[in-house]
C-alpha cells in the first residue's frame, strides 16, 4: 500500500477538504483581547464554599455521620448526590461547620443564587467547564500515551477545540454578567478573579495562539479520492470541488422551497483510525502548521485554571440544593436562612417541618408545620402524646434543621435561630440484636451511656421512645436519671417519650404534646403544641374507631361467648 493510500470500503468519489473553515477562525479571532496586558492574577478568591484557602484545606468527612440514618438525612441527600454524582459533593454535605463566617459566606451566595437568571448563567457555565475538564482528562491520557492509535493529530485537534471552548465560556460568563451587580462576597470574588485571570499575559497568549492556529488550519486544503475500497489523499492543487458542481446541477430542478432532509452529523469521528491516518498524510504537506499544533499541545496540556475548575464543581453544592427544595417552595412550604448562635440562650424555628417527609409525600400533600422555642434556662423539649401523632417527625425535624443550618443551607421554616453545634447525637429504636444476648433494655442503656459520654454543652441531642421495653416503674426511674444527666449537660435536646412525668422534670424542661381533634380524639392533627401532658393514652378512642371495644366486639360476636363471659 502506498503512503497516500488507506483501505476503506466506499464508493469512488473525489472531494476537496478544508480543515477548520474561515468562519470558525474569524469567530475565534473576535475573542482576542483588546486590552493591555495585566499583572498576574491577584489572590482575591480561592473557593465558592470557603472564604479562605486554609479553611478549604481542612479535612472533610468521606462517610455520612452516624445521625444521618435516624434523622433521615440520608433520604434527603441521596437524590441530590445521585443526580450530581460526577461532581463528588459527598464531602461537602457530610461535613458540618462550626465557623459562622464560613456559614454566612455560604448563606449570602445561596441567597443570591435564588435569582433564576443568575442561577442559569452559573449552571450552564459549571456544566460546560466540567465537561471540558472531563474531556481534557481523556485527551491528556491519549497525548501522553505511546500508542499511536490514541496519540495523533485528531486528538490534538480536540485539545485545540477544548481550549477554544474554554476561552469562549469564560468570555460568555463575563459578558452575561457585565450589567449585573453581585452582592455576595463569594460570587463577587470569583468574578473579580475571573477578570484578573483573563487579563493576564498567559491567558492573553493562550487566546492569541488559538486564534492564529485556527486561521492557519483554515488554510489547509487537500483532496480525497475514494474508489474500490481505497482512499487516496492528495494535496489540493486547484482541482474542482465536485460537491459544488453537484449542487449547481440540481439547482435548476428546484421548485420553491422544499423540505430540508439534511442531518447534522456528530463532531465525533465515525472511523477515528481513518481520520487520524488522513491527518498524518496531510501534516506531511503542511509541516509548519502542524508543528505549531504540536507545540501548542505541549504547552497547553493543562490550560484549565484550577480555581475555575474548582468553582465549576463547588457551585453545584448550591445549585443542587436549590433545585431539590424548589418543588417544596412551589407548594408553599417556607424556607429561611437561620440566625447562627454561639450559645443556646434563644433558639427557635417557626413553621419548621421534616424535609424527608415532605419529599416522600410528593404531590400527595404536604407536612404540617410546627414551631419550637427554647429560652434560657430551657434546654430540653419533652414530647408526649398519642402514638402516630407526629412526635418522632418533630424530633427528626429538630435535628435536620440544625444539621442543614451548619452546612450554610436555607432550612425548613419561616424564621429560625440555631446553635452552632459540635455534634449531633441521636438515640432511636433499633431492632434487637440476638447475637449480643443483651436484651433491648440493656442495649438502650449502653447506647445512652455512650451518647452521654460523647455529648457536651454544644451538642444537639435527639432521643426517641427510650425505655419502652421495661415496666413503667423502671422507666420512670431510668428516665429521671437520664433527664438529670441532660440537665447537667446543658445541651439542647428533644426527648420523645410515653412517660408524662418527664415533661415536668425541672426548669430546663419544656413540655410539648401532639394534638388530636377535639371532636374526634382518634384523629391526629400532627400539630405539636407547647402544653403540659394530659395523661391520656387515647387507646379507647382508637379501639372505638375501629370497633374493638369490649361492647362493640360483644355486639358482633354470637351471644353464647359473650353471655358465658358475663355469667362467669
Amino acid at each position: 500500500m502506498k503512503a497516500d493510500d488507506f483501505c476503506l470500503e466506499a464508493i469512488g468519489f473525489f472531494v476537496v477538504v478544508r480543515l477548520w473553515c474561515p468562519e470558525k477562525a474569524a469567530a475565534a479571532a473576535r475573542w482576542l483581547p483588546h486590552h493591555k496586558k495585566q499583572e498576574e492574577v491577584c489572590n482575591v478568591f480561592y473557593s465558592i464554599l470557603f472564604p479562605a484557602e486554609e479553611q478549604w484545606k481542612k479535612p472533610r468527612k468521606e462517610a455520612a455521620p452516624d445521625c444521618f440514618r435516624d434523622l433521615y438525612l440520608d433520604q434527603i441527600f441521596r437524590p441530590i448526590l445521585n443526580s450530581r454524582k460526577e461532581y463528588g459533593l459527598e464531602g461537602f454535605f457530610y461535613t458540618s461547620l462550626r465557623d459562622s463566617d464560613t456559614l454566612i459566606y455560604r448563606q449570602k451566595v445561596m441567597r443570591e443564587l435564588e435569582d433564576d437568571g443568575l442561577r442559569g448563567f452559573f449552571s450552564d457555565f459549571s456544566q460546560s467547564i466540567y465537561r471540558l475538564s472531563q474531556s481534557m482528562e481523556t485527551i491528556k491520557k491519549s497525548l501522553t500515551s505511546e500508542n499511536s492509535y490514541e496519540n495523533h493529530y485528531l486528538t490534538k485537534g480536540r485539545l485545540l477545540d477544548c481550549a477554544d471552548s474554554y476561552c469562549t465560556e469564560l468570555a460568555g460568563l463575563t459578558d452575561g454578567l457585565r450589567d449585573r451587580t453581585l452582592c455576595s462576597d463569594g460570587l463577587r470574588g470569583f468574578m473579580k478573579y475571573l477578570a484578573a485571570y483573563t487579563g493576564t499575559e498567559a491567558f492573553t497568549e493562550l487566546r492569541g495562539q488559538i486564534g492564529r492556529l485556527r486561521e492557519q488550519l483554515s488554510s489547509v486544503e487537500y483532496c480525497m479520492l475514494i474508489k474500490n475500497g481505497v482512499l487516496r489523499v492528495r494535496k489540493y492543487e486547484g482541482q474542482e470541488d465536485h460537491s459544488k458542481e453537484i449542487l449547481r446541477l440540481f439547482d435548476k430542478f428546484r421548485q420553491g422551497d422544499g423540505t430540508d432532509y439534511r442531518r447534522k452529523l456528530s463532531e465525533e469521528p465515525y472511523a477515528q483510525h481513518v481520520e487520524a491516518a488522513v491527518l498524518n498524510m496531510v501534516a506531511s504537506w503542511y509541516r509548519d502548521i502542524f508543528e505549531n499544533l504540536d507545540h501548542f499541545c505541549l504547552k497547553y496540556l493543562d490550560f484549565i485554571d484550577p480555581t475555575v475548575a474548582r468553582f465549576s464543581r463547588e457551585i453545584q453544592f448550591y445549585l443542587s440544593w436549590l433545585e431539590y427544595i424548589r418543588p417544596h417552595r412551589g407548594k408553599g412550604l417556607p424556607f429561611c436562612y437561620p440566625k447562627l448562635c454561639e450559645n443556646a440562650e434563644h433558639l427557635y424555628d417557626r413553621d419548621g417541618f421534616d424535609l424527608a417527609l415532605a419529599s416522600s409525600m410528593g404531590d400527595a400533600g404536604q407536612p404540617v408545620t410546627n414551631d419550637f422555642v427554647l429560652n434560657t434556662p430551657e434546654r430540653i423539649i419533652v414530647v408526649t402524646g398519642p402514638n402516630q401523632g407526629g412526635k418522632t417527625t418533630f424530633a427528626r425535624a429538630f435535628g435536620q434543621i440544625h444539621y442543614l443550618s451548619c452546612l450554610g443551607l436555607c432550612v425548613p421554616g419561616r424564621e429560625a435561630a440555631i446553635l452552632l453545634f459540635d455534634n449531633i447525637l441521636t438515640h432511636f429504636g433499633r431492632e434487637e440484636d440476638l447475637s449480643t444476648r443483651n436484651g433491648k433494655l440493656q442495649d438502650d442503656l449502653e447506647r445512652l451511656h455512650e451518647l452521654l459520654g460523647r455529648a457536651a454543652s454544644r451538642s444537639i441531642i435527639v432521643i426517641n421512645e427510650i425505655f419502652s421495653s421495661t415496666t413503667l416503674t423502671d422507666a420512670l426511674l431510668l428516665g429521671g436519671r437520664m433527664m438529670d444527666a441532660l440537665a447537667k449537660l446543658g445541651a439542647p435536646a428533644v426527648c420523645v417519650t410515653f412517660i408524662d412525668e418527664l415533661a415536668a422534670h425541672g426548669e430546663e424542661t419544656v413540655s410539648m404534646m401532639s394534638s388530636v381533634r377535639e371532636d374526634d380524639p382518634a384523629v391526629r392533627t400532627f400539630r405539636i403544641t407547647r402544653r403540659p401532658p394530659d395523661g391520656l393514652a387515647y387507646a379507647m378512642h382508637i379501639a372505638g374507631k375501629y370497633g374493638l371495644t369490649c361492647e362493640q366486639l360483644c355486639e358482633r360476636l354470637s351471644g353464647g361467648l359473650c353471655g358465658s363471659h358475663k355469667g362467669g
